[in-house]
């Protein structure tokens, strides 16, 4: 996509899901997003073989609120109320997903499950809620 139809693409929450990125397009997206006024988090999955160290990723990578409970229902929880971090949209980049994948396939559908749902949630109210999945090369 070209950064026009980027432009013109992120700001719709009909539009806004769970994707495959390519690793290039990362810093596009990540430059674009902000000044669309979507609250964009980079959050670098390397190394993290099960849920539990997904989820101290996550708490610390986004800033999770106090009151996140380290489980996919507060996950869910949490990113279909973002009263901690209010904006106008929201892009989550994930970075080398591939070790959590490779690891826990249950585990890893648990977490794009979590992200469509959010995802659909937002969009039921008029918000982006993108979610993208770095692919590598």
């Amino acid at each position: 996509m070209t950064p026009e139809e980027l432009a013109d693409t992120l700001p719709r929450a009909d539009r806004a899901g769970v994707f495959s990125l390519p690793a290039a397009d990362v810093a596009l997206i990540a430059r674009l997003a902000p000044e669309l006024d979507l609250a964009v988090w980079r959050v670098n999955l390397a190394g993290c073989t099960d849920t539990a160290e997904v989820m101290i990723r996550l708490q610390e990578q986004l800033q999770l609120p106090a009151w996140f409970g380290q489980n996919w229902d507060a996950l869910a929880d949490c990113l279909t109320d973002f009263s901690w971090h209010e904006a106008p949209g929201y892009l989550l980049i994930f970075e080398e997903p591939g070790e959590f994948r490779a690891r826990g396939e249950e585990d890893f559908d648990l977490l794009i499950q979590t992200l469509s749902d959010a995802s659909a949630s937002w969009s039921s109210l008029g918000v982006p809620f993108w979610a993208f999945l770095v692919e590598p090369g």
